[in-house]
C-alpha cells in the first residue's frame, strides 16, 4: 500500500467511528484538536496518517470503555442469574 491508499483507509475507518459514537467532554476537545491539526496545518499524507492515527486512538480508547461495560454488564447479570438459581 502507498501513503495515499493508507490515508483513504484511516479516512473511511474514522468516518465510521465517527457515524456510530460521538464521544462527549475531554475525549471530544482532543478530537477536535486533532482535526484542526489535520485539515489545517497537515502538509503531506505522511502527517496526515499521524494525525488520523491520533484521532482512531482516541475513539478506540472511547470505545473500549463501552465493550467493558457491556462486558461488566452481562456478566454481573450472569452472576445475579447463578445467585437467583442456587436459592
Amino acid at each position: 500500500m502507498n501513503d495515499e491508499e493508507v490515508y483513504r483507509l484511516h479516512l473511511q475507518l474514522l468516518n465510521v467511528y465517527e457515524k456510530s459514537i460521538r464521544p462527549s467532554g475531554a475525549s471530544q476537545r482532543q478530537i477536535d484538536y486533532y482535526k484542526q491539526q489535520l485539515f489545517m496545518y497537515a502538509e503531506d499524507n505522511v502527517q496526515r496518517i499521524f494525525v488520523l492515527n491520533q484521532l482512531l486512538k482516541l475513539h478506540e480508547d472511547s470505545r473500549e470503555f463501552l465493550v467493558k461495560d457491556c462486558a461488566d454488564r452481562y456478566f454481573s447479570r450472569d452472576q445475579d442469574e447463578g445467585a437467583e438459581a442456587s436459592m
